[in-house]
């Protein structure tokens, strides 16, 4: 991607997560960077996630510019619908 990113994007993960390894190849695979937050060894994982973004009990949990949009499915659609690279190199 020859655009210079405009956003900031971060990812909480576990160790071993299909859904994260995924989220992080689709934002490897565009060139968007990203700052990993790993909670693979914090037994209060789904209350931190859940305090980001009530509801959400799982990860990946995706940020960009610090507004919590997910899990996978929807950075999937954000990318299938084109508007993720649209909003981080904006």
């Amino acid at each position: 991607m020859n655009k210079e990113q405009r956003s900031k994007v971060q990812i909480y993960t576990i160790e071993g997560c299909p859904f994260c390894m995924a989220s992080l190849e689709l934002l490897h695979g565009l060139g968007i960077e990203h700052e990993v937050i790993d909670l693979s060894g914090r037994m209060d994982r789904r209350e931190v996630v859940s305090a980001i973004l009530p509801g959400h009990h799982s990860v990946p949990l995706i940020l960009i510019d610090g507004k919590p949009i997910g899990g996978n499915s929807e950075l999937q659609s954000m990318h299938a619908a084109g508007k993720l690279t649209e909003q981080v190199f904006a």
